[in-house]
C-alpha cells in the first residue's frame, strides 16, 4: 500500500506511498498454495543473519537464492531502487556483489536507469546464468537517512538491536511474479512475513519490516490469534502496557472486518527526529517513539490505530490497477476516520480523545493555504510540501464524515459508511479490482448521482464540511479563529541537498527570527504534526559563515476562521457511540 504516511509524526504517518515503485495492491497476500501448484513459478529466498560484532549487530547478511530466474549480460538479474519513500537504499553503495550458479563464480555488475527520484540500480552478470543463483551481501549502514519527510524504514542499529524496511534493504529479481520467502540464520530474528511464502510482484518486499539483535517482546510468544510486538531500545512509556491495549485493539479490528486470525506484528524503534509516526508494512506496522510526543502513549494509541487498519482495509487502486498517491485520499483519508471510531466502539478510549483527533485534523486541513488543491496535485507534489502532504489524511478524512452522516441520513440509520468499505473489502478479498470507479458505484447505490458529484467535487480541490452533528449527537460543529501554518522560505529546501534557505518570506515569522537567505538547515525538519498546533516551535539547525547555530519560532501567518468540534453537554457518553 502507499506508504501508510503517520501524520501524528509524519517526517511521514512517509501509512503509506513507495515512490517509483507502483505495488499492485489487488494481489492479496497469500500462502504458496494448490492454487499455484500447478505451475512453477520463479522464487526468491532470502535469507538474513546479523553481522555481530561482540554480542551488537553492525549490519545484516544477506542471502538471495533465486530459483528459475535467468537473466544474460544484456538482461538485468536484480535491482533496487536508489530511492525508496524518499530513504536511499543499500543500492548507493553495493558497488560488489558476491554470485554464483551452477557454473560456477557470476560477476554482477552494477549499472543505473531511470533519472531523478526515479533512479535505480540493476546488476547484470557476466554471463548467460545457470541454474539457481546465489548472491551474498551485507547491508552495514548503507541506507542512510532520509532526505527529507519520510517513513521510519532506514537500517537503524541501536540500543544492541538492528532494524529496516527489506524495500531499501533487500535486493529483487526483475519478474512479473515470483513466490518469495524471509528466513533468519539463527533464532531471534522478526520479520513482515512471520514465516509466509508470498506470491506477489517482487516489490512485495517493499512491505516487509524486519528487527534482530536485542529486542523486547510482548507476549513472549505470539498469542494465540497471531499478535506479537517487539521493540528496540527503550521507549518512555510502558510499552507491555500499550502493547496489551493493541492486542485488544487487533481483537476488534478482526472482528468488524471478520478477517480470519493470522500473524500480526507491531515493531517499535526510536526515533530522534520524528518521534510518534509510523508506516503500515505487510501484516505488520511500525511505530517510532522518541522525546514529545514520541512519549505520549495515548498519541501514539491513535498512530497505532491509524496503522492497524491499514492492514484490515480495502486498499484503494489507481484507474491503472495500480495504488499509488493518486488514491491516497481513499487509503489515508479512510484510516483517520476509523483510527478514532473504531477504539472508542471498542472502549479503547474516551469521547474527549475521540473529540481531540477530530478536531486536530480540522485545523490543519480548514487553516491549509493549499486546502484547495486537486489530486492530481498531491500526487504530483506529495513530497515537496507539508500542505500538500497532509491533504489526504485531512480533506480524506473530512470527506468520509460527510459521506458516513448522508448515508446514515438516506437511510434513516439503517446504513453507514461501513457497509460501503465492507462492500470493497467482500469485492477486494473476491479478487476484484478497486477504483474510484468502484467507488462511484457504491456512492450512486446510496446516494444517487448527487453522491458522485460530491465526490468528483472534493477530488478537484472541492472543500468538504461535515454537519455540526456529523459526529453524532455528542459533538457540535463551531467557528473559531486560527492561524495559518506558513514555514516562512521555499518549502522544497527542506527535501533538497544541502537544504539552503531561499525565498524567505519578508515580515514572516521566520525572517522575524532572524533566518536568512543562504542558511545551511542542517537536520531533518518535521513539519505534518507541526502544521496542526497552533503553538508549536520549529526549532533549526543552521550554519551561517561557519557558524552553526539554532533558531526557533513558531511558524503561522495569517488569522482566518476555521472549523472545530465541541462536546454537547448533557449528552452522556453512551450515546457517543456510532
Amino acid at each position: 500500500m502507499i506508504a501508510a504516511l503517520a501524520t501524528r509524526g509524519m517526517g511521514t504517518r512517509p501509512s503509506a506511498p513507495l515512490v517509483g515503485l507502483a505495488v499492485s495492491a489487488l494481489v492479496a497476500a497469500r500462502a504458496f498454495g494448490a492454487d499455484a501448484a500447478s505451475t512453477p513459478l520463479p522464487s526468491l529466498s532470502v535469507t538474513l543473519a546479523p553481522a555481530m560484532q561482540g554480542d551488537a549487530p553492525v549490519g545484516l547478511d544477506v542471502v538471495e537464492r533465486l530459483d528459475g530466474i535467468a537473466a544474460d549480460p544484456g538482461t538485468p538479474l536484480l535491482e533496487l531502487a536508489r530511492l525508496v519513500y524518499n530513504v536511499p537504499s543499500v543500492a548507493n553503495q553495493l558497488d560488489v556483489l558476491t554470485a554464483q550458479d551452477d557454473a560456477g563464480p557470476l560477476t554482477l555488475t552494477p549499472r543505473d536507469t531511470g533519472t531523478g527520484p526515479a533512479v535505480r540500480r540493476q546488476w547484470f552478470p557476466d554471463r548467460a546464468t545457470r541454474g539457481p543463483v546465489t548472491v551474498t551481501y551485507r547491508a552495514s549502514g548503507a541506507a542512510s537517512g532520509a532526505r527529507g519527510a519520510a517513513p521510519p524504514i532506514e537500517l537503524k542499529i541501536e540500543s544492541g538491536a538492528l532494524s529496516g524496511g527489506a524495500a531499501v534493504l533487500v535486493l529483487r529479481p526483475t519478474v512479473p511474479t515470483i513466490r518469495t520467502t524471509l528466513a533468519w540464520a539463527s533464532n531471534g530474528g522478526v520479520d513482515s512475513f512471520a514465516g509466509r511464502a508470498i506470491v506477489d510482484a517482487p516489490q512485495r518486499l517493499d512491505r516487509a519490516f524486519l528487527m534482530t539483535g536485542h529486542v523486547q517482546r510482548y507476549p513472549e510468544s505470539r498469542s494465540a490469534r497471531g499478535f506479537q510486538a517487539v521493540w528496540q531500545g527503550t521507549p518512555g512509556f510502558d510499552a507491555p502496557a500499550l502493547m496489551q491495549w493493541t492486542e485488544r485493539l487487533h481483537a476488534s479490528m478482526t472482528a468488524f472486518f471478520r478477517a480470519p486470525d493470522a500473524p500480526y506484528t507491531v515493531f517499535l524503534r526510536p526515533n530522534p527526529v520524528n518521534a510518534g509516526g509510523g508506516i503500515g508494512m505487510d501484516r505488520s506496522f511500525v511505530v517510532t517513539f522518541g522525546a514529545g510526543r514520541g512519549s505520549d502513549a495515548g498519541a501514539l494509541r491513535i498512530t497505532l490505530a491509524h496503522e492497524m487498519f491499514h492492514t484490515f482495509q480495502p486498499h484503494l487502486a489507481a484507474p491503472d490497477g495500480h495504488e499509488s498517491l493518486a488514491a491516497s485520499w481513499f487509503n489515508e483519508g479512510t484510516a483517520v476516520f476509523y483510527e478514532r471510531v473504531l477504539p472508542l466502539r471498542a472502549g479503547l478510549i474516551d469521547t474527549q480523545a475521540f473529540l481531540d483527533d477530530v478536531n486536530y485534523y480540522a485545523a490543519r486541513y480548514y487553516t491549509n493555504a493549499l486546502g484547495n488543491a486537486s489530486n492530481d496535485e498531491v500526487a504530483a507534489r506529495f513530497w515537496e510540501d507539508t500542505r500538500i502532504r497532509t491533504l489526504p489524511y485531512d480533506r480524506g478524512s473530512l470527506y468520509f464524515a460527510t459521506v458516513d452522516d448522508a448515508v446514515r441520513r438516506a437511510s434513516n440509520g439503517r446504513r453507514s459508511l461501513d457497509d460501503l468499505i465492507l462492500a470493497m473489502k467482500a469485492r477486494e478479498d473476491a479478487g476484484q479490482p478497486l477504483t474510484p470507479a468502484v467507488w462511484e458505484e457504491r456512492l450512486r447505490a446510496d446516494l444517487g448521482e448527487r453522491g458522485v458529484a460530491d465526490f468528483r467535487r472534493v477530488l478537484a480541490g472541492g472543500t468538504p464540511l461535515p454537519s455540526s452533528g456529523a459526529y453524532g449527537p455528542c459533538f457540535r460543529r463551531v467557528s473559531k479563529r486560527l492561524k495559518r501554518f506558513e514555514l516562512g522560505f521555499a518549502p522544497k529546501v527542506l527535501i533538497e541537498s544541502p537544504r539552503i534557505v531561499r525565498d524567505l518570506v519578508p515580515g514572516s515569522a521566520a525572517e522575524r527570527a532572524g533566518l536568512k537567505n543562504g542558511d545551511e538547515i542542517l537536520k531533518p525538519v518535521p513539519q505534518d504534526d507541526l502544521q496542526a498546533r497552533q503553538d508549536g516551535v520549529l526549532t533549526l539547525a543552521l550554519r551561517r559563515d561557519g557558524r552553526e547555530f539554532e533558531l526557533s519560532y513558531v511558524p503561522r501567518g495569517e488569522t482566518v476562521a476555521a472549523w472545530q468540534w465541541e462536546r454537547v453537554r448533557g449528552v452522556p457518553d453512551a450515546k457517543c457511540v456510532r
